[in-house]
Protein backbone atom coordinates (compact mmCIF):
# COMPACT_ATOMS: atom_id res chain seq x y z
CA UNK A 1 0.00 0.00 0.00
CA UNK A 2 1.35 3.41 -0.95
CA UNK A 3 1.75 6.25 1.58
CA UNK A 4 -1.12 8.09 -0.09
CA UNK A 5 -3.41 5.04 0.11
CA UNK A 6 -2.47 4.45 3.77
CA UNK A 7 -3.23 8.12 4.53
CA UNK A 8 -6.72 7.98 3.07
CA UNK A 9 -7.42 4.59 4.70
CA UNK A 10 -6.48 5.90 8.16
CA UNK A 11 -8.37 9.18 7.58
CA UNK A 12 -11.53 7.30 6.53
CA UNK A 13 -11.37 5.14 9.66
CA UNK A 14 -10.88 8.17 11.88
CA UNK A 15 -13.78 10.00 10.30
CA UNK A 16 -16.02 6.94 10.75
CA UNK A 17 -15.16 6.86 14.44
CA UNK A 18 -15.78 10.59 14.74
CA UNK A 19 -19.22 10.19 13.22
CA UNK A 20 -20.07 7.73 16.00
CA UNK A 21 -18.82 9.60 19.08
CA UNK A 22 -22.02 11.62 19.74
CA UNK A 23 -24.07 8.44 20.24
CA UNK A 24 -21.77 6.79 22.79
CA UNK A 25 -23.94 7.69 25.79
CA UNK A 26 -27.09 6.80 23.90
CA UNK A 27 -25.69 3.38 22.95
CA UNK A 28 -24.80 2.65 26.57
CA UNK A 29 -28.34 3.47 27.64
CA UNK A 30 -29.94 1.39 24.90
CA UNK A 31 -27.73 -1.59 25.76
CA UNK A 32 -29.64 -1.95 29.03
CA UNK A 33 -33.03 -1.93 27.28
CA UNK A 34 -34.60 -5.21 26.09
CA UNK A 35 -34.24 -5.59 22.32
CA UNK A 36 -37.97 -5.49 21.60
CA UNK A 37 -38.41 -2.19 23.45
CA UNK A 38 -35.50 -0.25 22.00
CA UNK A 39 -37.62 1.39 19.31
CA UNK A 40 -39.59 3.36 21.92
CA UNK A 41 -36.37 4.40 23.70
CA UNK A 42 -34.76 5.44 20.40
CA UNK A 43 -37.75 7.64 19.52
CA UNK A 44 -37.56 9.32 22.93
CA UNK A 45 -33.78 9.92 22.66
CA UNK A 46 -34.21 11.40 19.18
CA UNK A 47 -36.87 13.79 20.52
CA UNK A 48 -34.63 15.21 23.26
CA UNK A 49 -31.26 14.95 21.45
CA UNK A 50 -31.96 14.84 17.69
CA UNK A 51 -28.30 15.39 16.81
CA UNK A 52 -27.52 11.90 18.16
CA UNK A 53 -29.49 10.35 15.30
CA UNK A 54 -27.49 12.07 12.55
CA UNK A 55 -25.12 9.53 10.97
CA UNK A 56 -25.48 10.05 7.19
CA UNK A 57 -24.83 12.89 4.78
CA UNK A 58 -28.56 13.13 4.07
CA UNK A 59 -31.48 11.11 5.38
CA UNK A 60 -35.29 11.15 5.26
CA UNK A 61 -36.94 10.14 8.54
CA UNK A 62 -40.21 10.49 10.39
CA UNK A 63 -42.91 8.99 12.57
CA UNK A 64 -46.61 8.34 12.00
CA UNK A 65 -48.64 8.38 15.21
CA UNK A 66 -52.38 7.74 15.14
CA UNK A 67 -54.99 6.90 17.75
CA UNK A 68 -58.73 6.42 18.04
CA UNK A 69 -59.97 8.07 21.24
CA UNK A 70 -63.15 8.39 23.20
CA UNK A 71 -63.00 11.72 25.05
CA UNK A 72 -65.38 13.42 27.49
CA UNK A 73 -64.90 16.88 29.04
CA UNK A 74 -67.51 16.17 31.75
CA UNK A 75 -69.80 18.83 30.29
CA UNK A 76 -73.32 18.95 28.86
CA UNK A 77 -74.03 19.14 25.13
CA UNK A 78 -74.92 22.83 25.34
CA UNK A 79 -71.68 23.56 27.21
CA UNK A 80 -69.68 21.54 24.67
CA UNK A 81 -71.06 23.69 21.85
CA UNK A 82 -69.36 26.79 23.33
CA UNK A 83 -65.77 25.65 22.59
CA UNK A 84 -64.00 23.36 20.12
CA UNK A 85 -61.91 21.95 23.01
CA UNK A 86 -65.01 20.70 24.87
CA UNK A 87 -66.73 17.37 24.25
CA UNK A 88 -69.79 15.78 25.81
CA UNK A 89 -68.47 12.36 24.75
CA UNK A 90 -67.18 11.76 21.23
CA UNK A 91 -65.08 9.31 19.22
CA UNK A 92 -62.06 11.08 17.73
CA UNK A 93 -59.32 10.15 15.22
CA UNK A 94 -56.10 11.89 16.24
CA UNK A 95 -52.70 12.40 14.57
CA UNK A 96 -50.30 12.74 17.50
CA UNK A 97 -47.23 14.78 16.62
CA UNK A 98 -46.72 12.84 13.42
CA UNK A 99 -43.73 14.34 11.66
CA UNK A 100 -41.36 14.12 8.72
CA UNK A 101 -37.89 15.54 8.35
CA UNK A 102 -34.54 15.65 6.61
CA UNK A 103 -31.21 15.59 8.42
CA UNK A 104 -27.58 15.10 7.58
CA UNK A 105 -23.94 15.82 8.32
CA UNK A 106 -20.81 16.95 6.51
CA UNK A 107 -17.45 15.84 7.99
CA UNK A 108 -15.00 18.70 8.46
CA UNK A 109 -12.08 16.66 9.80
CA UNK A 110 -11.57 13.73 12.15
CA UNK A 111 -12.91 15.70 15.18
CA UNK A 112 -15.54 18.05 13.78
CA UNK A 113 -18.58 17.77 11.56
CA UNK A 114 -21.36 20.12 10.47
CA UNK A 115 -24.88 18.81 11.19
CA UNK A 116 -28.32 20.01 10.10
CA UNK A 117 -31.98 19.15 10.42
CA UNK A 118 -35.33 20.35 9.00
CA UNK A 119 -38.33 18.84 10.82
CA UNK A 120 -42.04 19.38 10.24
CA UNK A 121 -45.10 18.28 12.16
CA UNK A 122 -47.89 16.96 9.92
CA UNK A 123 -51.49 16.42 10.97
CA UNK A 124 -52.49 13.45 8.86
CA UNK A 125 -56.04 13.22 10.13
CA UNK A 126 -57.07 16.61 8.69
CA UNK A 127 -55.71 19.75 7.03
CA UNK A 128 -53.86 22.35 9.12
CA UNK A 129 -52.77 25.74 7.81
CA UNK A 130 -49.99 25.72 10.42
CA UNK A 131 -48.18 22.80 8.77
CA UNK A 132 -45.14 24.65 7.40
CA UNK A 133 -41.47 23.68 7.52
CA UNK A 134 -39.45 24.22 10.72
CA UNK A 135 -42.42 23.84 13.07
CA UNK A 136 -40.28 21.40 15.09
CA UNK A 137 -36.56 21.07 15.92
CA UNK A 138 -34.71 22.58 12.94
CA UNK A 139 -31.11 23.74 13.09
CA UNK A 140 -27.61 24.09 11.73
CA UNK A 141 -24.92 22.88 14.10
CA UNK A 142 -21.35 21.92 14.86
CA UNK A 143 -20.53 18.57 16.47
CA UNK A 144 -17.19 18.85 18.29
CA UNK A 145 -15.17 17.34 21.17
CA UNK A 146 -16.43 20.27 23.26
CA UNK A 147 -20.09 19.51 22.70
CA UNK A 148 -22.75 20.14 20.10
CA UNK A 149 -23.55 23.75 19.17
CA UNK A 150 -26.91 24.40 17.48
CA UNK A 151 -28.52 27.51 16.04
CA UNK A 152 -32.19 27.52 15.03
CA UNK A 153 -35.52 26.53 16.57
CA UNK A 154 -34.87 23.84 19.17
CA UNK A 155 -36.64 22.43 22.24
CA UNK A 156 -35.74 24.18 25.49
CA UNK A 157 -33.73 22.00 27.91
CA UNK A 158 -36.58 22.43 30.41
CA UNK A 159 -39.00 20.89 27.91
CA UNK A 160 -36.57 18.09 27.05
CA UNK A 161 -36.31 17.07 30.68
CA UNK A 162 -40.11 16.83 30.89
CA UNK A 163 -40.22 14.68 27.75
CA UNK A 164 -37.48 12.40 29.13
CA UNK A 165 -39.45 11.93 32.36
CA UNK A 166 -42.83 11.12 30.81
CA UNK A 167 -41.31 8.32 28.68
CA UNK A 168 -43.90 6.00 27.16
CA UNK A 169 -46.73 8.48 27.82
CA UNK A 170 -45.22 10.87 25.25
CA UNK A 171 -47.81 11.77 22.52
CA UNK A 172 -50.57 9.66 24.16
CA UNK A 173 -53.71 10.85 25.96
CA UNK A 174 -51.77 10.30 29.20
CA UNK A 175 -49.17 12.98 28.41
CA UNK A 176 -48.03 14.32 31.81
CA UNK A 177 -48.04 17.92 30.55
CA UNK A 178 -51.76 18.15 31.17
CA UNK A 179 -50.47 19.05 34.68
CA UNK A 180 -46.71 19.61 34.44
CA UNK A 181 -45.83 23.09 33.18
CA UNK A 182 -49.53 23.94 32.77
CA UNK A 183 -51.82 26.54 34.34
CA UNK A 184 -54.96 25.83 36.35
CA UNK A 185 -56.95 28.26 34.20
CA UNK A 186 -55.47 27.02 30.89
CA UNK A 187 -53.76 30.33 30.07
CA UNK A 188 -50.17 29.10 29.81
CA UNK A 189 -47.76 26.25 29.18
CA UNK A 190 -44.02 26.36 29.82
CA UNK A 191 -42.71 23.43 27.76
CA UNK A 192 -41.99 25.10 24.43
CA UNK A 193 -39.53 25.21 21.56
CA UNK A 194 -36.77 27.81 21.90
CA UNK A 195 -37.15 30.34 19.07
CA UNK A 196 -34.10 32.18 17.67
CA UNK A 197 -32.08 29.85 19.88
CA UNK A 198 -28.41 29.20 20.59
CA UNK A 199 -28.08 25.74 22.17
CA UNK A 200 -25.14 23.80 23.63
CA UNK A 201 -25.22 20.11 24.53
CA UNK A 202 -22.46 18.01 26.05
CA UNK A 203 -22.15 14.38 27.17
CA UNK A 204 -19.33 12.67 29.02
CA UNK A 205 -19.89 9.15 30.28
CA UNK A 206 -23.06 9.13 32.35
CA UNK A 207 -23.24 12.93 32.68
CA UNK A 208 -24.98 15.14 30.12
CA UNK A 209 -25.80 18.84 30.02
CA UNK A 210 -27.87 21.20 27.89
CA UNK A 211 -28.01 25.00 27.93
CA UNK A 212 -29.92 27.43 25.74
CA UNK A 213 -30.40 31.13 25.11
CA UNK A 214 -33.49 31.90 22.98
CA UNK A 215 -33.04 35.49 21.82
CA UNK A 216 -36.74 36.22 21.21
CA UNK A 217 -39.40 33.71 22.23
CA UNK A 218 -42.23 35.80 20.79
CA UNK A 219 -40.83 35.46 17.27
CA UNK A 220 -39.14 38.09 15.12
CA UNK A 221 -39.41 37.26 11.43
CA UNK A 222 -37.46 39.81 9.34
CA UNK A 223 -36.76 42.04 12.35
CA UNK A 224 -34.12 42.30 15.07
CA UNK A 225 -34.70 39.92 18.00
CA UNK A 226 -36.04 41.64 21.10
CA UNK A 227 -34.04 40.26 24.05
CA UNK A 228 -36.67 41.58 26.46
CA UNK A 229 -38.64 38.52 25.31
CA UNK A 230 -35.74 36.06 25.64
CA UNK A 231 -35.68 32.77 27.54
CA UNK A 232 -32.82 31.00 29.33
CA UNK A 233 -32.81 27.30 30.15
CA UNK A 234 -30.51 24.49 31.34
CA UNK A 235 -30.73 20.76 32.11
CA UNK A 236 -28.26 18.46 33.88
CA UNK A 237 -28.70 14.67 33.75
CA UNK A 238 -26.67 12.02 35.61
CA UNK A 239 -27.25 8.29 35.11
CA UNK A 240 -25.13 6.30 37.55
CA UNK A 241 -26.04 2.62 37.19
CA UNK A 242 -29.78 2.06 37.72
CA UNK A 243 -30.42 5.71 38.68
CA UNK A 244 -31.51 8.52 36.35
CA UNK A 245 -31.24 11.93 38.09
CA UNK A 246 -32.32 15.18 36.45
CA UNK A 247 -32.59 18.90 37.23
CA UNK A 248 -33.78 21.63 34.86
CA UNK A 249 -34.45 25.38 34.98
CA UNK A 250 -36.04 27.96 32.72
CA UNK A 251 -36.63 31.70 32.83
CA UNK A 252 -38.86 33.65 30.45
CA UNK A 253 -38.02 37.35 30.57
CA UNK A 254 -41.49 38.12 29.26
CA UNK A 255 -43.69 35.05 28.89
CA UNK A 256 -46.39 35.58 26.27
CA UNK A 257 -45.53 39.28 26.20
CA UNK A 258 -46.92 39.60 29.73
CA UNK A 259 -44.85 38.76 32.83
CA UNK A 260 -41.56 37.19 33.88
CA UNK A 261 -41.82 33.47 34.63
CA UNK A 262 -39.17 31.26 36.26
CA UNK A 263 -39.43 27.53 36.96
CA UNK A 264 -37.37 24.52 37.93
CA UNK A 265 -38.02 20.80 38.09
CA UNK A 266 -36.14 17.77 39.37
CA UNK A 267 -36.75 14.08 38.85
CA UNK A 268 -35.35 10.68 39.76
CA UNK A 269 -35.92 7.22 38.32
CA UNK A 270 -34.66 3.89 39.58
CA UNK A 271 -34.69 0.68 37.55
CA UNK A 272 -34.34 -2.85 38.88
CA UNK A 273 -35.21 -5.94 36.89
CA UNK A 274 -38.21 -5.07 34.76
CA UNK A 275 -39.47 -2.31 37.08
CA UNK A 276 -38.76 1.43 36.90
CA UNK A 277 -40.04 3.82 39.57
CA UNK A 278 -39.92 7.58 38.99
CA UNK A 279 -40.82 10.81 40.77
CA UNK A 280 -40.80 14.47 39.74
CA UNK A 281 -41.19 17.84 41.45
CA UNK A 282 -41.55 21.27 39.82
CA UNK A 283 -42.13 24.81 41.00
CA UNK A 284 -43.22 27.80 38.93
CA UNK A 285 -42.96 31.47 39.99
CA UNK A 286 -44.59 34.34 38.08
CA UNK A 287 -44.60 38.13 38.41
CA UNK A 288 -47.94 39.88 38.37
CA UNK A 289 -51.50 38.59 38.54
CA UNK A 290 -52.13 37.73 34.89
CA UNK A 291 -50.39 34.34 34.97
CA UNK A 292 -51.33 33.48 38.54
CA UNK A 293 -52.70 30.08 37.46
CA UNK A 294 -49.13 29.04 36.60
CA UNK A 295 -47.72 30.07 39.99
CA UNK A 296 -47.77 26.79 41.95
CA UNK A 297 -45.74 23.67 42.72
CA UNK A 298 -46.58 20.27 41.22
CA UNK A 299 -45.29 16.73 41.65
CA UNK A 300 -45.93 13.18 40.52
CA UNK A 301 -44.90 9.54 40.54
CA UNK A 302 -44.64 6.99 37.75
CA UNK A 303 -44.36 3.19 37.63
CA UNK A 304 -43.21 1.19 34.61
CA UNK A 305 -43.25 -2.62 34.51
CA UNK A 306 -42.12 -4.93 31.72
CA UNK A 307 -44.66 -7.69 32.26
CA UNK A 308 -43.54 -9.82 29.28
CA UNK A 309 -40.99 -9.50 26.47
CA UNK A 310 -42.17 -6.57 24.30
CA UNK A 311 -45.06 -5.79 26.70
CA UNK A 312 -44.85 -2.83 29.11
CA UNK A 313 -47.47 -1.35 31.42
CA UNK A 314 -47.11 2.19 32.79
CA UNK A 315 -49.09 4.13 35.41
CA UNK A 316 -48.74 7.65 36.78
CA UNK A 317 -50.20 10.20 39.16
CA UNK A 318 -49.51 13.93 38.88
CA UNK A 319 -50.72 16.59 41.29
CA UNK A 320 -50.84 20.40 40.99
CA UNK A 321 -50.98 22.35 44.24
CA UNK A 322 -53.20 25.36 44.84
CA UNK A 323 -52.20 28.71 43.31
CA UNK A 324 -53.25 32.16 44.54
CA UNK A 325 -56.50 31.68 42.62
CA UNK A 326 -57.52 29.32 45.42
CA UNK A 327 -59.33 25.98 45.31
CA UNK A 328 -57.58 25.06 42.05
CA UNK A 329 -55.67 21.89 42.89
CA UNK A 330 -55.85 18.98 40.43
CA UNK A 331 -54.84 15.34 40.01
CA UNK A 332 -54.10 13.40 36.84
CA UNK A 333 -54.36 9.60 36.81
CA UNK A 334 -53.15 7.65 33.78
CA UNK A 335 -52.48 4.01 32.87
CA UNK A 336 -51.42 2.37 29.63
CA UNK A 337 -50.32 -0.92 28.10
CA UNK A 338 -47.74 -0.87 25.28
CA UNK A 339 -46.67 -3.63 22.89
CA UNK A 340 -43.52 -3.26 20.78
CA UNK A 341 -44.16 -5.35 17.68
CA UNK A 342 -40.63 -4.52 16.54
CA UNK A 343 -38.19 -1.59 16.77
CA UNK A 344 -40.29 0.47 14.36
CA UNK A 345 -43.89 -0.30 15.35
CA UNK A 346 -45.48 0.30 18.77
CA UNK A 347 -49.17 -0.19 19.65
CA UNK A 348 -50.95 0.69 22.88
CA UNK A 349 -54.15 1.28 24.83
CA UNK A 350 -54.25 4.16 27.34
CA UNK A 351 -56.66 5.79 29.79
CA UNK A 352 -56.40 9.13 31.60
CA UNK A 353 -58.53 11.27 33.92
CA UNK A 354 -57.96 14.73 35.40
CA UNK A 355 -59.85 15.60 38.60
CA UNK A 356 -60.15 19.35 39.13
CA UNK A 357 -61.05 21.28 42.26
CA UNK A 358 -63.77 23.94 41.99
CA UNK A 359 -61.66 26.68 40.34
CA UNK A 360 -59.28 24.45 38.37
CA UNK A 361 -59.67 23.69 34.67
CA UNK A 362 -56.59 21.55 33.91
CA UNK A 363 -57.14 19.74 30.63
CA UNK A 364 -57.78 16.04 30.29
CA UNK A 365 -55.52 15.69 27.24
CA UNK A 366 -52.89 18.23 26.18
CA UNK A 367 -49.47 18.89 24.69
CA UNK A 368 -48.10 16.31 22.19
CA UNK A 369 -51.35 14.40 21.70
CA UNK A 370 -53.01 15.79 18.60
CA UNK A 371 -56.60 16.22 19.79
CA UNK A 372 -56.64 18.21 23.04
CA UNK A 373 -59.44 17.84 25.57
CA UNK A 374 -60.42 20.91 27.55
CA UNK A 375 -62.88 21.24 30.39
CA UNK A 376 -64.64 23.76 32.64
CA UNK A 377 -63.66 24.66 36.23
CA UNK A 378 -64.42 21.88 38.68
CA UNK A 379 -65.03 19.21 36.03
CA UNK A 380 -63.25 15.88 35.54
CA UNK A 381 -62.33 15.20 31.87
CA UNK A 382 -61.28 11.71 30.80
CA UNK A 383 -60.24 9.81 27.68
CA UNK A 384 -59.49 6.26 26.54
CA UNK A 385 -57.35 5.65 23.49
CA UNK A 386 -56.09 2.88 21.18
CA UNK A 387 -53.07 3.96 19.17
CA UNK A 388 -50.00 3.07 17.13
CA UNK A 389 -46.63 4.61 16.26
CA UNK A 390 -44.61 3.72 13.17
CA UNK A 391 -41.17 5.31 12.81
CA UNK A 392 -38.98 5.25 9.71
Amino acid sequence: MTKKARYFSVRAAAMSCAALFPITAQAATLAAVPEGQRGAMESLNQAISPEQAIHQRIELYGALRFSVDYADSDVSKSEADTSSLLSDGDVSVSSNTSMIGFRGMIPINDRYRAIWQYEQQVDLDDTDAGDVWTTRDSFLGLDSPYGVFLIGRVNTPFKNMGVAYLGYFNTTVGDSHAILGAASNSTGRLDLLGSNALTWRYSSGRLSMQAQFAADQAGSIRQVDDNDRASYSAWVRWRPGPLDLNAAWIKYAEYGGIDEVEAYRASAKYSVGGVTVGALYENIDTDGATLVGLDRPAYGVQLEYNILPRWTTVAQWNHAEESDIGNDEADQYSAALFHSINRQLLVYVAYTMTRNDGNAAYRGVDYAHGDHLGTLPGRNPQAISVGAQLKF
